[in-house]
């Protein structure tokens, strides 16, 4: 079971993450504030889309791996997805600690040895000292390897608890999880402190709970009779994303303070779960677009490539001020990194899934 137009939306999400450090890092101050490009000024969101269709992805896989029988299912499911995260991520940490930051390597040898165990075994964005330090993206690649380990182990459950429990449950999960980080947190005055335990796997439950039940709705069959009938699935979809992002937006644009307002912290990031999930919705019924934007779809193989190289290649950019302008700094960027994206992928990425999947 393959649904093409959802490689669309990892491009997207892996581009809106590299134009917000653009922006960030450029810096950008004259990036358009109004208008559809506002959202790059939020781009971070894009880790959010990630988990949304990670959650419906690997709920794919993983149920299905359970259900067709497979004695060794997790066997499996692991190795495919060690397969797909570890060598990439190995070798961009590597260039990073060479190329960006080899002042790491220079760290007395307890420190350093922390930080290398912490992320060779996936566990670096549980602390803040440990969080950022090896290319700062990869903290969600350690949340995504630690919620595979969860799918993993509760497959037999994911396959057959009711949906709207699995809803309810996940949603409620990540209400709890992010309320009990900021009231831990907020007074102490760093909002970081307030990011890194409020984006711990639990607290993004909503975000993966929402695409393990598109996942489901997919796979027990009663979603496609429906569209078969009807096509008011696809436009209810349609519509729940258009409302929901005018509604998120708004409700974020008129929230500056975000990591010291409790309610937003709390709340705010499932109603954006939320529509990103009928954004995922809407792409998995529609048709296969993605064959009529080819250079789109190559963006979407890519993406994993694009979010890990994207930070190192900024940095080094910036450090020696190689573009003349915030806009030469983006072009310079997407050039380099879809390059790098295109090598490794072709080079390492593809030919190693092929071998253990």
């Amino acid at each position: 079971m393959y649904f093409p137009n959802v490689n669309l939306l990892r491009a997207f999400a892996a581009l809106l993450v590299l134009v917000y450090h653009v922006i960030e890092l450029g810096p950008w101050p004259e990036f358009p504030s109004s208008g559809a490009l506002l959202t790059f000024r939020a781009g971070w969101v894009g880790v959010d889309l990630f988990f949304v269709i990670s959650g419906f992805v690997i709920g794919l896989s993983a149920i299905r791996l359970y259900r067709d029988g497979d004695g060794e299912y997790r066997r499996t499911f692991l190795r495919r997805r060690l397969a797909r995260i570890v060598p990439l991520y190995l070798l961009t940490s590597v260039a990073f600690l060479i190329v960006v930051q080899p002042a790491v390597l220079s760290l007395p040898w307890p420190k350093l040895l922390v930080q290398l165990a912490s992320h060779l075994l996936f566990l670096h964005n549980l602390h803040p000292a440990l969080h950022g330090a090896i290319n700062g993206p990869n903290w969600s690649v350690a949340a995504e390897m630690q919620f595979y380990v969860l799918v993993m182990l509760t497959a037999p459950l994911l396959s057959r608890i009711d949906i709207r429990a699995l809803l309810a449950g996940g949603v409620l999960i990540a209400w709890i999880s992010r309320a009990i980080a900021f009231w831990a947190t907020h007074d102490l005055g760093k909002p970081f402190f307030t990011f890194v335990y409020a984006t711990q796997v639990p607290s993004m439950l909503d975000a993966f709970a929402i695409g393990l039940a598109i996942a489901r709705l997919h796979l027990d069959g009663g979603l496609r009779r429906w569209t078969a009938r009807s096509p008011w699935p696809l436009i209810a979809a349609a519509f729940a994303f258009t409302i929901g992002l005018d509604v998120v937006w708004q409700t974020y644009w008129s929230h500056a303070d975000y990591w010291g307002d409790g309610a937003m912290v709390i709340f705010w990031r499932t109603g954006l779960a939320a529509t990103f999930g009928a954004l995922v919705l809407f792409a998995s019924l529609l048709p296969n677009v993605a064959r009529f934007v080819p250079p789109l779809d190559y963006l979407g193989d890519v993406s994993y490539g694009i979010y890990l190289w994207h930070l190192p290649v900024i940095l080094v950019l910036t450090a020696h001020s190689v573009a003349s302008s915030p806009a030469a700094l983006l072009m310079w960027t997407l050039a380099i990194v879809i390059a790098l994206s295109a090598l490794t992928w072709h080079f390492l990425e593809r030919p190693i899934i092929r071998r253990l999947h």
